[in-house]
């Protein structure tokens, strides 16, 4: 019952309730509020700095692959908590879950 298709179904509808969800999340947290307004002050810190054109395209190329590095694990991570999720429904209810076909449609392990 697993293919290619369902795997990236998977992925487009986590991604999209991950999107969702988190954004709902953080709107509402106080310490995710204080910590944005913090990376804005630092931010703007950072763009009055006095550098050379080659000094900021270094910092930028660094910040962009720490962003991209941050997101990348951000998404990871919602799903190994999706897999969890699972894993913990496996136990509860052994007949009803098919691990494999779930890791496969996470895409934890190769097919």
């Amino acid at each position: 019952m697993y293919d290619k298709d369902f795997a990236e179904l998977v992925k487009i509808a986590a991604e999209k309730l991950k999107e969702d969800t988190v954004y709902k999340m953080l709107i509402h947290s106080e310490d995710y509020q204080k910590e944005s307004d913090e990376r804005d002050k630092a931010e703007r810190n950072y763009e009055q700095l006095d550098l050379t054109m080659e000094q900021r395209k270094v910092c930028d190329v660094f910040l962009d692959y720490r962003d991209r590095q941050s997101l990348e694990y951000s998404d990871y991570s919602y799903l190994a908590g999706l897999y969890d999720a699972f894993r913990i429904m496996a136990v509860i209810f052994p007949d009803r879950w098919d691990m494999e076909q779930i890791q496969k449609a996470l895409s934890l392990i190769k097919n």
